[in-house]
C-alpha cells in the first residue's frame, strides 16, 4: 500500500472511484482570534496491488498533528478496511478517499497533519493565521 497524494479541501465526495474537490489546496486557515479549531477535509490516494485488494483485509492506519514546534498534539490510530473488485490484475490500483482531520490551533504557525497507511507515510502543512 502507498500513499500517492493527500491534497487538503473544503469538501470532497468519492463516486465510482472518482473524487469531486472543492477548495483543493488549501493551506491556511485566518482566525480571528486563538485558540481555534480547524476542521481540515482531505482527499487521499492511496495505490495498491491487485493481491492488497483480492480479500478485505485490515489496514493499520495512524493520523498524528504536530504544533508549529514539532511537538506532538494528537494521534489517532485505527484499522481501516480496504477491498474491492480486481478489474485489471496486472496494474496498480488507485483508490481515492475522504478523510476529515480537526485538532485546536493555540499559535500562529504550520501545523503538520501526518497520515500513515502500513508502512507508507505522507505529511502536509496547514497554516493558522
Amino acid at each position: 500500500m502507498n500513499i500517492d497524494w493527500v491534497i487538503p479541501c473544503r469538501y470532497v465526495e468519492v463516486h465510482d472511484g472518482l473524487g469531486t474537490l472543492v477548495g483543493a489546496g488549501i493551506d491556511t486557515y485566518w482566525l480571528p482570534e486563538l485558540p481555534a479549531p480547524i476542521q481540515v477535509v482531505l482527499a487521499v490516494r492511496l495505490l495498491a496491488t491487485p493481491e492488497e485488494l483480492e480479500s478485505p483485509g485490515e489496514h493499520v492506519s495512524a493520523t498524528r498533528i504536530r504544533n508549529p514546534s514539532g511537538d506532538l498534539l494528537d494521534e489517532v490510530r485505527g484499522e481501516i478496511t480496504i477491498g474491492g473488485e480486481v478489474t485489471r490484475p496486472d496494474w496498480l490500483i488507485g483508490l481515492t478517499i475522504p478523510a476529515v482531520v480537526q485538532f485546536e490551533a493555540t499559535e500562529e504557525g504550520a501545523y503538520m497533519i501526518e497520515l500513515d497507511v502500513d508502512d507508507a507515510s505522507k505529511s502536509i502543512l496547514i497554516h493558522a493565521r
